[in-house]
């Protein structure tokens, strides 16, 4: 009923939009032909103008309105307290030169009224002020994008280790060390942006899988990032002669 109601709406403020529009194109056409205009072609331009200007300012406005800040402003103040200046990082003694003496205080936390604001390893961490959660949500957010941004570097890395052939291997073992594994199987290792990795093919089944490395494991094999069958030869290069 609702939806109903406001699609009415919607339809009612188009047509006065349209009248409006047409009364004005109308006088302004007839005033530009005849070089003068009637008592009754003066109201019919006042009126169009008018409901021009009515329903532009009704729905318009108030769209540029919003569209300047879509972000809900959450407010810096608690309890008397303004945590404007207050950023995640700070120490306990910068926090306290901002706002002052804490109501309560130890390693871990301080407190200003009801709010609670929390440290570790003597860096500032979060907090029970909006202003403080919101800094936390950014934070938790960027470094979610952040660990995206470097997985899919990680993976682009990996395939371009995994994707090396046998041969290229063999022509760079200065400086790609390989292993003879006791199961017929060869390891290569390369750190690749500052990445560690392990390549491993497996001569059984033709399949090369590059590992992220990860000593605290017995055998240092971390999460897989590439798998894909094992290129043994470059491609020929193709010369066009024209």
């Amino acid at each position: 009923m609702f939806t109903f109601f406001i699609a009415l709406v919607c339809i009612v403020f188009f047509f006065l939009f349209m009248i409006g529009l047409f009364l004005t194109i109308k006088s302004a056409f007839k005033f530009f032909v005849t070089k003068s205009v009637t008592k009754k072609q003066l109201l019919s331009s006042v009126i169009g103008t008018f409901l021009f200007l009515l329903i532009f300012g009704v729905t318009a406005v108030p769209t540029f309105g919003n569209s300047s800040d879509n972000t809900k402003k959450v407010s810096t103040k608690s309890d008397g307290y303004d945590f404007k200046s207050i950023k995640l990082g700070m120490t306990q003694k910068e926090v306290s030169d901002k706002l002052g003496k804490p109501s309560s205080q130890n390693d871990r936390a301080i407190t200003y009224g009801n709010n609670t604001l929390y440290f570790a390893d003597g860096k500032l961490t979060g907090g029970s002020p909006k202003f403080i959660q919101q800094q936390v949500n950014q934070k938790n957010s960027n470094d979610k994008q952040k660990k995206a941004d470097d997985s899919n570097s990680e993976k682009s890395a990996a395939q371009y280790f995994g994707s090396k052939s046998t041969q290229k291997l063999a022509e760079q073992a200065s400086y790609v060390p390989r292993t003879q594994m006791s199961n017929g199987n060869m390891m290569y290792s390369e750190t690749i942006s500052n990445v560690k990795m392990y390549r491993i093919d497996d001569y059984q089944t033709g399949v090369t899988t590059v590992y992220k490395a990860d000593e605290s494991k017995d055998d240092s094999l971390g999460a897989i990032l590439y798998q894909g069958k094992t290129v043994t030869q470059e491609k020929p290069k193709t010369t066009i002669v024209y």
